[in-house]
C-alpha cells in the first residue's frame, strides 16, 4: 500500500470500462495514489472482484454497473460518484471494442453502430455530464483512451479507425473550449498491449515493435496517473502514444 499524499490524493476519479485489461489497471494505480475510485462496466463479478482488491489495499472504491451504450446509466454513474464522494475530479473514458480488421464492405451496420455507440458517443456523453462539475469547482481532468488508430489506418478495420480519429478530434476540441476554465483533456493512445483485447492475435506485429515486446496494462495506468495529476497541468488536447515505439515504423 502506498503512503498518503500520492499524486492524486482525495481526489475521486470515474473509471469507464474499468472492469479489465487497461481499466482495470488505471484504477488500482490511481487508488495507489489517494483517488477514490468509482469503477463501471457491465462485469459485475470483475467488478467487485477490483473493489475487492483496491479495498484490501486500503484504499476506497466503489462499482457501478453500467452499459456505456445507455445515456441514462452513464448519468446514473456521475450521479453514483457525486452521491458517494460529493464531487468528481477525474473522468477516463477507456471502454472499447474492435471491429476484427474489416473493411468498409465486410462490416455489418449493426455493429458499426455499436461500436461507434460505445468507442465515440460515450465518451462524448460522459465528458457532457462530468465538465460542469470541473467548471464549477475549477479543475478537472478527462483522459480519452486513444490508439495508433487515432493517427493511421490498419490498426483496426474501417470503423475502430474511424472512431479512434473521431476521439482524437474530440480530444482537441474538449481542450480548446474548456481548458481556459480549468478542464485539461488529453488522449492516451496505447500500442499492442496486453490484455483481453488482444488474447489471440498471432502474427509478427512484435518482430516490428522497436521495444520487441508487448506492452503491460501496469505502463499504460502509470502514464495514465500522469495525464490525471498536477504534473501533467501544461498538456492540453495532446495525443500520447505508448507503443513501445511501434507507429514509427508503421506504413
Amino acid at each position: 500500500m502506498k503512503s498518503k499524499n500520492g499524486k492524486l490524493q482525495d481526489r475521486v476519479a470515474i473509471i469507464f470500462g474499468g472492469t479489465s485489461g487497461l481499466g482495470e489497471a488505471t484504477a488500482k494505480a490511481f487508488a495507489n495514489e489517494g483517488a477514490k475510485v468509482v469503477v463501471t462496466g457491465r462485469d459485475e463479478d470483475d467488478g467487485e472482484r477490483i473493489i475487492k482488491d483496491i479495498k484490501d489495499n486500503g484504499q476506497e472504491a466503489i462499482f457501478v454497473k453500467a452499459d456505456v451504450t445507455s445515456k441514462a446509466e452513464i448519468e446514473a454513474v456521475v450521479d453514483k460518484a457525486l452521491e458517494t464522494y460529493g464531487q468528481i475530479d477525474i473522468l477516463y473514458n477507456g471502454a472499447g471494442i474492435h471491429d476484427a480488421y474489416k473493411n468498409a464492405v465486410e462490416l455489418d451496420e449493426d455493429f458499426y453502430d455499436k461500436l461507434m455507440a460505445i468507442n465515440v458517443k460515450a465518451p462524448y456523453l460522459a465528458a457532457k455530464m462530468v465538465i460542469p462539475h470541473f467548471i464549477k469547482q475549477g479543475s478537472g481532468a478527462i483522459i480519452n483512451v486513444g490508439s495508433q488508430a487515432t493517427q493511421m489506418a490498419g490498426p483496426g478495420g474501417s470503423a475502430y479507425v474511424t472512431s479512434k480519429h473521431a476521439v482524437l478530434g474530440f480530444t482537441k476540441q474538449l481542450a480548446f473550449d474548456f481548458g481556459s476554465q480549468g478542464v485539461k483533456v488529453n488522449i492516451l493512445s496505447p500500442g499492442f498491449i496486453e490484455t483481453p483485447m488482444t488474447d489471440g492475435i498471432e502474427d509478427d506485429r512484435l518482430d516490428r515493435i522497436p521495444a520487441q515486446r508487448a506492452g503491460k496494462p501496469e505502463e499504460i495506468a502509470a502514464l495514465a496517473v500522469f495525464l490525471a495529476s498536477d504534473d501533467s497541468n501544461y498538456m492540453h488536447g495532446a495525443n500520447v502514444f505508448m507503443d513501445g515505439g511501434w507507429v514509427l515504423g508503421r506504413k
